[in-house]
Formats: structure tokens, C-alpha cells, sequence
């Protein structure tokens, strides 16, 4: 009997205890086919059914909340739904774990909660659904969880996503404070401190694109005044030479700068794109 077949009969079997009296009670006749139909979804998988068994799972969730274990096997049962339809239908696995998502909050998991809001955070990510303002929405709401239960590394990691994406959606604001609340919390943590600088550096190149250099200024004294050490980095003498470069309109110099700076320490995709957005600040100026 192949797998389809094994989790068709199971199906027939969950309906029919849905349809039968049961001595228990309610409950556990619910339980007894949310069990099938978990099973079941297993079976579409191994066929490599991935929306019939995200359907399953779905079935099991609704099934599991109406017996006595609603939270705990209903949320993993979702959790099960989004991995499946993950193969086949984003969309649909972002909706299974937001259900996920309410379970574990009203049974208090919030590491698991959180793990969710991660999980859909990168999904919206991905090139498929590439809805980054939801993304950075969701990661938000995960570091808010997993500060809840008292995981600050977690919930450091989702705030850095928070920045990198509210610095691409040119919502600066966020980013730096977002950048600079985790370079708070690493100044003093031994195994975080070597950090610190790329969070500076981060944090420095979002302040030079609301153009307020005043307040850059200001920022990078701060930074210092953080981390001593910081000021005698390659990173600091970049941001400094920007400064410069965005007061006296110089972009042949900023150019120049940034290769140099390249030569030497890589410039990653993220930072290759906010540096074009200030340099594209000073050919603008330029040009008035």
C-alpha cells in the first residue's frame, strides 16, 4: 500500500471515531482522530504530498483544541502544518505558525512563540513572499518574546535583523537605536566585546544617512566613550573620513576611502548598500 493510501485510510478512520460514541467523553474521541490525522500527515510527507499533509496537520490542530490538550499538541500540530506546506506554499506555513504563535502565548511559551515569529520573519524574507516590512514586523515581536523568557541573545540576534531591515527599508531611526541597544548590552559581556565594533560601525553608517551630521558626531564620541579601543579602529577612521567627505561635497574622496577601506576589510552586501545611498546623498549635493 503506498504512503498516499496508508494516509487516506487513516482519515477514514479519524472521521469515523469523529462520528462514533465515545464512553470517554468528547474529548478524547477528538484527540483520538487529531492522533490520526497527525498521523496521516506524516504518510502525505512520505509520499511527498506537502499540501495534503499541511492540510492534515491543519485538521489535527483544529481537533487537538477541541479536546483537553488544545495548546500544547494543538501548536506543535500548526508547527507541523508550516513545515510541510514550507515545501509548497509559504504563504500557508506563515499562516499555520501564526496559529502556533497564539497557542503558545496563551500557554506562556514564549521561547517557542518566539521561535515562530523567527521562523515567519524569514519566511517574509525569502524571494518567494519578499515582504520585508512584515518581516521586520515579526522579527520585532521575537525579540520582544524571547526578552519575555529571559533569552537576551536570541533576542539581541532578532533585533539585529530588526536594524538590518529598517536600514533597507530607510527606517534609520530604528536601525540606530536597535544597533546601538545590542552594543549596549555586548560592552560589558567578554564574549560579545569583539562585536562591538561592526554594531558601532553599523550604527555610525545609518547616522550618516539621515544626513544630521551634527548628531553623527555625537553618536561616534559616544561610541568611544562606550569602548575606548573603538576609536583606534579602521572603522572609526572611515566613518570620521566620511564626515569630512559629506561637509566638503567631496566624492572623489569618499571613493577613495571606501576602496581603501575594502582592500583591507571586505565590505559586505548590506554595507556596500548603505555606503551608495550616502554617496548618492553627495552627488546629489553636488549637482545643486
Amino acid at each position: 500500500m503506498s504512503s498516499e493510501q496508508q494516509a487516506r485510510d487513516l482519515i477514514n478512520q479519524a472521521q469515523k471515531k469523529l462520528n462514533s460514541w465515545s464512553f470517554f467523553g468528547p474529548s478524547n474521541k477528538y484527540e483520538d482522530a487529531a492522533e490520526l490525522y497527525e498521523k496521516a500527515g506524516n504518510m502525505f510527507k512520505l509520499a511527498q504530498q506537502w499540501n495534503n499533509a499541511g492540510d492534515a496537520f491543519i485538521e489535527a490542530a483544529k481537533l487537538f483544541q477541541r479536546g483537553n490538550s488544545a495548546k500544547f499538541e494543538g501548536a506543535r500540530a500548526y508547527e507541523n502544518a508550516s513545515k510541510s506546506y514550507k515545501r509548497s506554499d509559504p504563504a500557508a506555513a506563515v499562516n499555520a505558525l501564526r496559529e502556533a504563535v497564539r497557542l503558545d502565548q496563551e500557554g506562556g511559551n514564549f521561547r517557542a512563540a518566539a521561535r515562530h515569529y523567527q521562523d515567519i520573519a524569514e519566511l517574509l524574507e525569502s524571494s518567494e513572499l519578499d515582504q520585508p516590512k512584515e518581516a521586520y514586523e515579526a522579527y520585532g515581536k521575537a525579540s520582544e518574546l524571547y526578552l519575555a523568557d529571559d533569552s537576551p541573545a536570541l533576542a539581541n540576534k532578532c533585533s539585529l535583523k530588526v536594524a538590518q531591515i529598517a536600514a533597507d527599508l530607510e527606517i534609520y531611526n530604528v536601525a540606530i537605536e536597535k544597533y546601538e541597544q545590542v552594543a549596549t548590552s555586548a560592552v560589558d559581556d567578554p564574549l560579545l566585546k569583539w562585536s562591538l565594533k561592526d554594531y558601532f560601525f553599523k550604527a555610525g553608517l545609518c547616522h550618516l544617512c539621515t544626513g544630521d551630521m551634527v548628531k553623527t558626531t555625537q553618536a561616534l564620541a559616544n561610541y568611544c566613550n562606550m569602548d575606548m579601543s573603538f576609536e583606534s579602529t579602521r572603522e572609526y577612521a572611515l566613518l570620521k573620513g566620511i564626515i569630512e567627505c559629506i561637509d566638503q561635497g567631496d566624492v572623489d574622496h569618499f571613493t577613495q576611502l571606501v576602496y581603501d577601506y575594502d582592500k583591507l576589510t571586505r565590505l559586505d552586501p548590506w554595507k556596500t548598500s548603505v555606503l551608495l545611498k550616502i554617496k548618492k546623498t553627495i552627488d546629489s549635493d553636488e549637482l545643486r
